[in-house]
């Protein structure tokens, strides 16, 4: 059974986090998605498809070996607290933790900010969680990506608006969006766990980020379907 949203009565939320159902969740704040992964996981890491405007790709744990140590030794309950405080695990820096943990093995980036690798994982850190990562400058790359075994889709609402003004958005029309969401219709069928944050302040004003959030979901609630 799935969750029914009223899209109308959607806000700016930091703890906003819901079982769609069909393994898809969605969430206003991005770093939800690390509670969610642990939560959900099995007995084996995954590949992360991440669709985003932004790289997400921060890690503020280095900054304290004494708190890394805590991320690394923690449980879920644990992870989950740490979620909740917001601290060391933000919107930018929820993919690198799980990196940290072994949660997340390799990470195929479809980001449009400053397109490029330049704003990926660097080397050292991908060494030192014995990770790798793909990234894809168009969509037909992404969506041919040949991604090995389990995988999480992790999808952001402001990948669709094209302005630098965040609260100001100029988004892809629905055309646009549909047909990326078709072009990696597979990966959205047959991925473990489906991620999506709204963000909002960050794709459009409130008006846009409901209109992206009421045409995305049901495509994806029904993309899940008979899986």
């Amino acid at each position: 059974m799935t969750t029914t949203i009223n899209f109308s009565a959607l806000v700016e939320d930091d703890n906003y986090l819901v079982n769609l159902g069909r393994g898809v969740w969605l969430m206003d704040n991005h770093r939800w998605a690390l509670k969610v992964w642990e939560n959900e996981k099995s007995n084996q890491s995954y590949s992360l498809i991440h669709a985003d405007y932004h790289w997400d790709n921060i890690y503020d744990f280095h900054d304290s070996a004494e708190i890394e140590e805590q991320l690394l030794q923690a449980s879920s309950a644990q992870v989950a607290q740490l979620v909740a405080e917001g601290k060391w695990v933000c919107f930018d820096s929820f993919i690198a933790p799980a990196l940290r943990r072994g949660l997340i093995h390799t990470v195929h980036f479809y980001c449009l900010q400053n397109e490029g690798d330049d704003n990926a994982f660097d080397s050292d850190f991908l060494l030192l969680c014995g990770a790798t990562q793909f990234v894809y400058t168009d969509i037909a790359s992404l969506a041919n990506a040949q991604i090995d075994g389990s995988f999480i889709f992790d999808l952001c609402l402001d990948l669709f608006n094209k302005s630098d003004q965040w609260c100001e958005g100029e988004l892809w029309n629905d055309t646009e969006i549909v047909q990326f969401l078709h072009t990696v219709r597979h990966f959205i069928h047959f991925a473990e766990l489906v991620t999506v944050s709204m963000s909002f302040n960050y794709s459009g004003n409130v008006a846009d980020t409901r209109h992206l959030t009421e045409l995305v979901i049901p495509w994806i609630l029904e993309c899940r379907e008979n899986r």
